[in-house]
């Protein structure tokens, strides 16, 4: 009987023991599991610190270049509106039966015609959040859309920046076989007019020159008019840019 109830006062020991240490054993993997949870909180926060700090560095390189091309703009807008009317106050002057100017001042209206502005945007920041794969970083779909639409919008920049080259030099191409280049830039350089008896008065009943200027007052006003757009949005992608 005796051994009967020590086995039985045994069994209850062991059982109690078992109890314990499984108790134990839930204990310590609830810490655990806690002490995992408070490592990936933590580790969270740190990315999440990482990432906003990142974001508000993208967003400062985008503010300060779209800032500077902004400026850049505002002056090259003076430039086209300069040129534009230049070619416009030539052509007017040609076929018509109103007194012509001197020479002198029709040599500094030529010249005006001649102005080529171009502006070539920084795309920088914009490039670099591509390679990088940053620009999925960007909270704002509206900043992205716009930034999507520039790119595209530089492209037509930098057509018509080549088109309005060309169109200057066609007319200084023109004027080398059949007027005087040396009237035009001849303080420029410090010289005197040409020697030769050669004027510039004679472009001005000369159709193939009134089809250059035409062609030069056509383009200036369609690049006016694209980096008008560029204006606006550059100011939408900044309003953007600054509610982050």
């Amino acid at each position: 009987m005796l051994k009967l109830f020590r086995n039985i006062r045994k069994k209850q020991l062991a059982d109690s023991r078992f109890g314990k240490y499984l108790l134990y054993a839930i204990g310590e993997i609830i810490l655990v599991v806690i002490g995992i949870l408070i490592a990936l909180s933590i580790n969270n926060w740190n990315e999440n610190r990482k990432s906003n700090a990142e974001l508000q560095l993208i967003h400062q390189n985008l503010i300060q270049e779209f800032e500077a091309n902004r400026d850049a703009l505002q002056e090259v807008l003076g430039a086209i509106a300069y040129t534009k009317n230049g070619s416009l106050e030539n052509l007017a002057l040609i076929g018509s039966n109103e007194p012509m100017p001197s020479e002198a001042e029709l040599n500094k209206m030529i010249e005006k015609s001649l102005f080529f502005p171009t502006w070539k945007p920084s795309n920088f920041t914009l490039n670099e959040l591509k390679n990088t794969g940053k620009l999925s970083l960007l909270k704002n779909n509206t900043l992205k859309e716009l930034l999507f639409k520039w790119e595209t919008q530089i492209e037509i920049i930098e057509e018509w920046n080549r088109r309005v080259e060309k169109s200057s030099q066609d007319i200084v191409d023109y004027l080398k076989i059949n007027g005087s280049l040396r009237n035009l830039n001849h303080k420029r350089i410090g010289t005197d007019t040409s020697k030769l008896e050669i004027s510039n008065i004679s472009l001005f009943n000369d159709k193939i020159f009134e089809n250059l200027l035409d062609e030069k007052a056509l383009y200036s006003q369609f690049m006016e008019h694209n980096f008008q757009d560029a204006n606006v949005m550059i100011e939408e992608i900044l309003k953007e840019t600054n509610k982050q």
